[in-house]
């Protein structure tokens, strides 16, 4: 099991509407993503800072999936105006953080 954090960043004003849209994800999105191997799946905002945290079986098998996954693209497409730095799923640009310290 990996261990992945994310980061990513909301367009100035967007930040309710980023909230209040994951407040109302789509089924079929929740279940992609539990599809592609992904647990414990958080989304951290500090102002227009989003930090994301989940753990996932292997990691390039799960990003090739989200990918691939039309749910996964049309998701994407809903969410771009609200970003500046998106997930990068589709192109490859996720940002991740390195790991520094982890307690079980």
């Amino acid at each position: 099991m990996q261990r992945v954090a994310t980061n990513m960043r909301v367009r100035p004003g967007m930040e309710h509407e980023y909230v209040r849209r994951h407040a109302e994800v789509w089924p079929e999105v929740l279940q992609g993503i539990t599809g592609y191997g992904i647990h414990r799946y958080s989304i951290f905002l500090s102002g227009q800072e989003l930090f994301s945290y989940f753990e996932v079986d292997d990691l390039g098998r799960a990003m090739s999936l989200a990918a691939a996954d039309p749910v996964n693209q049309r998701w994407q497409e809903y969410m771009a105006p609200l970003m500046d730095v998106a997930s990068g799923i589709s192109d490859g640009s996720t940002s991740y953080l390195a790991e520094v310290f982890h307690l079980d």
